[in-house]
């Protein structure tokens, strides 16, 4: 099964009452369309959920963007030279 999730902002207890309604399993998908954090009050949390499961793809969102910067310490050393392009204006 497929399932899409956006705009948690780092509510962990109401993404954790979620993923228990969902029953997700590892041969499911869940795609999260961004906004993980900013607002809430746990997104680490949400952020390193997400990281152990393989079946859950985040999308990052333009909050995701703002904090990128502090987001690429989460990130293994080995793609620490990923960066996200720039637009002009």
């Amino acid at each position: 099964m497929i399932y899409i999730m956006s705009d948690i902002h780092g509510q962990y207890n109401r993404f954790k009452n979620l993923l228990h309604q969902l029953n997700l399993q590892n041969e499911d998908k869940l795609y999260i369309l961004g906004d993980v954090v900013d607002r809430g009050p746990h997104p680490m949390k949400i952020l390193q959920y997400m990281m152990k499961h393989q079946n859950i793809i985040h999308i990052i969102g333009n909050h995701e963007v703002m904090a990128l910067p502090n987001l690429k310490l989460l990130v293994p050393v080995s793609y620490t030279h990923l960066t996200l392009p720039t637009t002009e204006r």
